[in-house]
């Protein structure tokens, strides 16, 4: 015999609450573990000078690689924002991926670019590259021109074939790096050789006051919905981050704010393109290696390198950047779910990538059902009213509680606010956010995951395969 309706939402409810007390505890472990490691970086801090160290020729010098595709009223400023950083050896590499609205002609007008002789040290397909162009104001600003659009992650690609530098950080011409980011991600590299990749945080620049490159105030966004997101990048960069960070299993890179090796990236294939997680998928890659090589503390968070980006302030286009980016988290675990199921990798990575899927991915659209059926249970009177109220102040609470944390984080890993009124005030937002925001945030996951079932063709069809990362005698080969 079926179990009657009461019974029905007696399970729902229990399970519901079970799910939502797991969340909480692991969230929370994760902001202790936060904690600890801003408190571990911060006592590191006290022993070294890296603005004087780096003031020497011992700095490892960056290639910074900016695609841009129909960026034309932005590219000059963030061009010149990049030229202006404090380090001592780095290029400038830009790629337009065949914009449509004038955004190399602008860069032309803007640096009197010439005609460049610059040669690829890497692959790059016949045909694929319109022009080279080189400025004798900015010597180290190099411009590619592609002959046909390609996307981010191929634009990166042949980007990184005209980079001169042993690291590489991919960035776009909507971030404004802080002067000082160069230095605070390098400083792991020149500490630990082991190192393939250092990420910053990045942090929503709506509210705040950037002149010439140079944030100069930093505030509370006016857009509420620029709030909600405020708070989500605090939980996300300063609390998760840092915490995976700590624990050797982080995953999940800002792709406008990741430091990598040139020869850790050639090791697993570089930026492979092909899906839309590509950043995602890439770090997943390198600590697959780390795994299998037996190496430690491959990719670190450092909270000091701080970079802007204005968030969207409209539903519509966050909406779609939020199923875009769910999406690419969907493509990236299961393309390196050998992560989970290879017994010869570190329980820590097994754990960190249940937690993504569990929590990240699925939980949301779990949570968001669930709760549907408890509302429709409730007012047809099949639920007990004690038991509905018990589950949403935990769900409530669960949901809060992380976000303060990441809040009061920010007052010691990467003190930005000017006004304690304006930090203070995001509590609230951590609070509402729970009675609308995420439930609209588990639909936008819905989508995504929708989305990367079709787009790997998961049902029906073939699904995508990995490529295996080129000896170092083919790319030779292929760059002669």
């Amino acid at each position: 015999m079926w179990p009657d309706a009461i019974e029905w939402g007696t399970w729902i409810a229990t399970a519901l609450l079970v799910y939502s007390a797991f969340g909480f505890a692991a969230h929370l472990a994760l902001g202790l573990l936060a904690s600890d490691e801003v408190g571990g970086q911060r006592r590191r801090q006290l022993l070294t000078d890296p603005l004087h160290l780096f003031e020497s020729d011992q700095a490892p010098a960056i290639s910074i690689l900016l695609p841009a595709r129909n960026d034309a009223r932005t590219i000059v400023d963030a061009v010149r924002s990049l030229l202006q950083l404090d380090y001592p050896a780095f290029e400038v590499v830009v790629v337009n991926d065949d914009s449509s609205d004038g955004t190399l002609d602008q860069l032309i007008t803007e640096f009197e670019l010439r005609g460049s002789k610059r040669t690829p040290i890497g692959s790059v397909p016949r045909g694929s590259v319109r022009g080279v162009y080189g400025s004798p104001l900015s010597p180290g600003l190099t411009v590619i021109d592609l002959a046909r659009p390609g996307g981010r992650a191929r634009a990166a690609g042949l980007a990184l074939a005209y980079a001169r530098h042993p690291l590489v950080l991919v960035s776009d011409a909507g971030t404004v790096l802080e002067r000082e980011t160069l230095v605070r991600l390098a400083l792991p590299f020149y500490e630990d050789d082991s190192v393939a990749s250092v990420i910053g945080v990045v942090r929503p620049s709506n509210g705040s006051v950037i002149e010439h490159g140079n944030v100069t105030f930093c505030g509370r966004p006016a857009s509420r919905l620029a709030r909600f997101q405020s708070v989500e990048y605090l939980r996300g960069m300063i609390s998760q981050r840092l915490a995976w960070g700590n624990q050797d299993s982080l995953f999940i890179v800002p792709g406008t704010l990741g430091l990598f090796s040139r020869e850790a990236l050639r090791a697993v294939d570089g930026f492979r393109g092909g899906n839309v997680g590509d950043d995602v998928d890439l770090c997943m890659r390198l600590q697959r290696r780390a795994a299998k090589d037996g190496r430690r503390s491959v990719v670190r968070c450092v909270s000091g390198a701080v970079a802007w980006t204005r968030v969207p302030e409209s539903l519509r286009v966050l909406a779609r950047q939020r199923a875009r980016g769910y999406q690419a988290l969907a493509e990236a675990l299961w393309f390196n779910r050998e992560l989970l199921l290879n017994g010869r990798l570190a329980i820590r990575q097994g754990i960190a990538y249940l937690f993504h899927l569990i929590l990240d991915l699925f939980g949301p659209v779990f949570e968001v059902a669930g709760q549907v059926a408890l509302v429709v249970l409730m007012f047809r009177g099949d639920l007990d009213l004690p038991l509905f109220i018990i589950y949403f102040s935990v769900f409530i609470v669960g949901g809060t509680i992380p976000s303060l944390m990441a809040i009061a984080l920010e007052r010691s890993a990467c003190p930005r606010f000017q006004r304690g009124s304006d930090l203070e005030g995001l509590a609230l937002y951590a609070l509402l956010e729970n009675l609308g925001y995420r439930q609209m945030t588990a639909l936008w996951r819905l989508a995504g995951l929708w989305r990367a079932l079709w787009g790997m063709r998961g049902v029906g069809g073939k699904v995508r395969s990995e490529r295996a990362a080129p000896s170092a005698k083919a790319e030779a080969k292929a760059a002669a």
